[in-house]
């Protein structure tokens, strides 16, 4: 990106920033969203209370600091990460990731892909510095279409790969931005493009007391409303969708289609997350398997 380039994106950015206020104020006025951030779901119950099986998951903080640190001591990209946000915002996510997919990451030819990522994804470095396999990839709607080195571009829902030719995949704050049914349209293709075995991670899994999505009208100012739920606009969030399940819906476009794609679905609730951080949201992930054959 050139200067002048950057220089329009910052004046965009800044533009954007101060008229999400009372542009969020407005459209509650009209009947198009909520005022204010959604309410977030932080117990299982209400979803043990509908049939869905949670399993409990507690950090161990001891170890996960002893892992960064060493990581830190051995890579120069992550370690300047760390020192850029508080350990509790990411790291807890990709500590819980590398434990799911680490067995898999051992063999040489496995294949990763690192969905709705950037090329530049700290994610990344902790797989080329943990795992074996060199078949790293990054996907995201901004890279050109089709498959270009390490780099795959397009829908997330219509996937360049072939049948069972990936590993493991994993998603970090990203699937609950996935809009109309490419949400519902990935779990169906990971159920295609995994080898038997391989597994995808969806790190967080944003559950809401009611399912809503969460705009930030400076930049979602064209959401579609009669596709979406709930609207709660949250001013200067920077993000122009937010999908939050409910149990009804987390069945209805993930867990049931998620079944039908010949996937094993496991949610788990980040018991102590908080003790990692009082702010800290990442409550709850899913873990998509495809059983091994035999």
């Amino acid at each position: 990106m050139n200067l002048l380039s950057r220089v329009k994106k910052s004046v965009r950015h800044r533009a954007a920033y101060k008229a999400s206020e009372p542009l969020s104020k407005l459209l509650s006025l009209t009947g198009f969203g909520r005022y204010g951030p959604g309410p977030q779901l932080k117990s299982p119950e209400p979803l043990r209370q509908a049939g869905i099986p949670v399993e409990t998951y507690r950090f161990d903080v001891a170890e996960l600091e002893r892992f960064w640190d060493g990581l830190q001591a051995r890579n120069d990209v992550i370690r300047h990460f760390c020192g850029l946000q508080p350990y509790w915002e990411k790291r807890p996510q990709y500590f819980f990731t590398w434990k799911q997919i680490e067995p898999l990451m051992a063999r040489e030819d496995a294949v990763y892909v690192d969905i709705a990522s950037t090329a530049s994804s700290p994610y990344l470095e902790v797989l080329r510095a943990l795992g074996r396999t060199r078949n790293v990839y990054a996907q995201d709607l901004v890279f050109p279409p089709g498959i270009h080195g390490h780099q795959i571009g397009g829908s997330a829902a219509e996937l360049p790969l072939e049948n069972a030719s990936v590993d493991a995949m994993t998603l970090h704050c990203s699937f609950e931005h996935f809009e109309g049914s490419a949400d519902t349209g990935f779990i169906r293709e990971a159920g295609r493009v995994l080898r038997p075995g391989g597994r995808a991670c969806i790190v967080p899994l944003y559950l809401g007391e009611y399912a809503f999505t969460m705009c930030d009208p400076a930049w979602g100012y064209d959401i579609r409303r009669d596709a979406e739920p709930i609207i709660h606009l949250f001013p200067r969030w920077g993000e122009r969708h937010g999908r939050f399940y409910d149990a009804s819906t987390l069945k209805a476009r993930v867990l049931g289609p998620a079944r039908e794609a010949g996937l094993q679905a496991r949610v788990f609730h980040f018991e102590n997350i908080l003790d990692l951080h009082p702010t800290c949201y990442t409550h709850f992930g899913l873990v998509l398997e495809k059983p091994a054959q035999g």
